[in-house]
């Protein structure tokens, strides 16, 4: 089976796009598989997506490199918007990812903005995840480094912990390790530059490197970035809430903002080229 694909960049975050629509195609779990095994193309996430003409409901499953279901994607968001310009004329979607919409438009300057939705704060007892109403930071103790590591949780559709402890290269690859031990790959890590900065209402600009559950260290993550700037809403509250927050990461910056509760990730995406895949 031949299948088109189309290579896709998000700031340095790589997808694969297959246009289900296009290509006619209705693939199994293990024809999805096959495709990531055989892909000769450096990837991040396999995004596979589907919709009728004259609607602008997508759905999409996305599929990280490693074969793992992913359950959103900031970055793989606009790039779909993208493609769906380029191609079809769509200057506004609804992606639909495991029922969960999210509506993303792009202007004529090609910036493409994504609303990322509300945040939610948990905690993880016994692996199992438990949410709350407020967020809480919360610590673990990581033998290895003897050091107690200190983060917050939150759910944008994808989980996430930011770590707001300074670590050097060694420490972080030593606590990446632990946590993809213990959660069992379950979260995206996000290691802030200078994260006593979260705290002082003045700043709006992070540095984040990003540890994205089933793909590695990436460079640029944008449900991670949404995240960062959703704990400095979060901690400071109203008197930063119309507040701009940019986010840069070794594949270049993104902003965030909130509207009312909803969390919007502005930037852009690019088409690389088109490919073909025999499996």
């Amino acid at each position: 089976m031949l299948i088109n694909f189309t290579k896709m960049n998000s700031q340095g975050n790589n997808f694969m796009l297959v246009d289900l629509v296009k290509e006619k195609l209705i693939l199994s779990e293990d024809d999805i598989h096959k495709i990531i095994q055989k892909s000769e193309d450096n990837f991040d996430q396999l995004l596979l997506i589907n919709f009728k003409f004259n609607s602008n409901s997508i759905y999409c499953q996305i599929y990280n490199s490693d074969g793992s279901k992913a359950y959103q994607c900031g970055n793989g968001l606009r790039a779909i918007m993208l493609y769906l310009n380029e191609k079809y004329n769509y200057s506004k979607i609804v992606v639909d990812i495991e029922n969960v919409k999210y509506s993303v438009t792009i202007n004529d300057q090609k910036e493409i903005t994504a609303s990322m939705g509300e945040s939610r704060s948990f905690r993880l007892i016994d692996n199992n995840v438990h949410y709350q109403n407020s967020l809480e930071r919360q610590n673990i103790l990581i033998d290895s480094i003897k050091k107690s590591v200190g983060f917050y949780l939150i759910d944008l559709g994808n989980k996430h912990c930011v770590i707001v402890d300074q670590f050097d290269n060694y420490e972080k690859s030593i606590i990446t390790n632990f946590f993809d031990n213990y959660y069992s790959n379950l979260l995206n890590l996000e290691f802030v530059d200078n994260p006593k900065d979260l705290f002082d209402f003045n700043c709006g600009h992070f540095t984040i490197n990003v540890y994205e559950a089933g793909a590695g260290w990436t460079k640029s993550c944008g449900s991670g970035a949404t995240a960062v700037a959703s704990l400095f809403y979060e901690i400071h509250g109203a008197q930063v809430c119309d507040k701009l927050i940019f986010i840069k990461q070794k594949g270049g910056e993104l902003t965030v903002k909130k509207k009312n509760k909803n969390l919007l990730l502005i930037g852009p995406s690019t088409i690389e080229f088109e490919g073909k895949l025999n499996v």
